[in-house]
């Protein structure tokens, strides 16, 4: 089992009880029981019972059958419930009547478990995800120059590592700099983004230092930075959760490139841990219309934004954050903004 998987089932092991004063709304449309299918997220199952998904930690959370969520599995049959407290999901057991659990072994392979959220869209973001404080190669560990008279670095080809102060056999990350990223109402230069270029294993140390390069899915190049492996468990878990303040920012730029934004997009945000956010904070993009114009007043005007869906915060930087977006109830744009749900 990877290390994310390892660290998703073992953060999984206790989940924090979401008490709200509002009460969970259901969708009219909503069923009474429901099987869970292969390929179904905990969030996913909840937008079939709640008009907030995000919520789902509390259809489960006072429930004594479901209060670990990475029990729930392809064909757990779940069955909505009415309490003191609102809403309830119960899983039917096996004998003993219907949502009463028997003691038994579970033979199903833990990677078939019901995630939070569609992991394979964030594993790489949270392997791989970096964002610099700076574009100079010079303020960071650095690839000086390939070894052997090579012009570039590939698989098993050496370099020549700068400032690295790591022993022989470390592990180092390789990051090419990439462009700023900006706050667009400020013009706050948030940090650069990193391209991930591959690894490479400290040969002999010093500086420079001898690299070997273990995996290279670009080439390497001198001014290529290089940062220590981070090999702590990653938190691949996430209770979705408003944030405690009123943080206000904006999408300032898509992974894929593209102009419009859709369900399972990965968005960078302008805020990060200084604004108070956090992995699994749920933020409403609010959809930034074009300015019209006004023929009678002869001015432009700013439309009021529209709700265009969700997304939940998944991994955080100090000025900038990564979320994966959620719902799409219309299309979302770069620069429209993200405000709490």
């Amino acid at each position: 089992m990877t290390r994310l998987c390892r660290s998703l089932f073992a953060l999984l092991a206790v989940w924090p009880l979401l008490a709200g004063a509002e009460q969970l709304e259901l969708r009219p449309d909503h069923p009474d029981v429901y099987v869970v299918q292969r390929g179904d997220t905990l969030w996913d199952i909840a937008g079939r019972f709640l008009d907030k998904p995000w919520r789902w930690p509390e259809l489960w959370g006072v429930n004594p059958q479901i209060a670990d969520p990475n029990l729930i599995y392809p064909g757990d049959r779940l069955r909505l419930v009415m309490t003191a407290d609102g809403p309830r999901l119960v899983r039917d057991g096996q004998g003993g009547g219907p949502g009463r659990l028997s003691p038994q072994v579970r033979a199903t392979p833990l990677d078939n478990a019901v995630p939070p959220i569609p992991l394979e869209y964030v594993r790489p973001f949270l392997e791989e995800a970096v964002v610099l404080h700076s574009p100079r190669a010079g303020d960071f560990a650095y690839v000086a120059s390939a070894a052997d008279e090579h012009l570039a670095g590939g698989n098993g080809d050496r370099v020549y590592g700068r400032q690295l102060g790591q022993d022989a056999g470390g592990s180092v990350d390789i990051f090419r700099i990439g462009d700023a990223y900006r706050d667009p109402d400020s013009g706050e230069t948030l940090g650069y983004n990193a391209l991930y270029i591959g690894r490479a294993t400290v040969q002999r140390a010093g500086d420079p230092a001898t690299l070997a390069i273990a995996e290279a899915r670009r080439e390497v190049l001198a001014g290529d930075v290089l940062i220590p492996t981070d090999d702590r468990p990653l938190k691949a878990a996430y209770v979705p959760h408003a944030p405690d303040s009123a943080v206000r920012g904006r999408i300032i730029s898509v992974v894929d490139g593209v102009s419009q934004i859709g369900r399972y997009s990965v968005v960078v945000l302008s805020r990060g841990h200084r604004d108070g956010l956090e992995p699994g904070h749920v933020l409403e993009v609010r959809q930034v219309p074009a300015p019209i114009s006004d023929p009678v007043a002869r001015r432009r005007l700013q439309p009021p934004t529209e709700p265009a869906g969700t997304v939940m915060v998944f991994r955080v930087f100090d000025r900038v954050s990564y979320a994966l977006v959620m719902t799409a109830t219309r299309p979302m744009h770069v620069f429209d903004e993200v405000v709490p749900p």
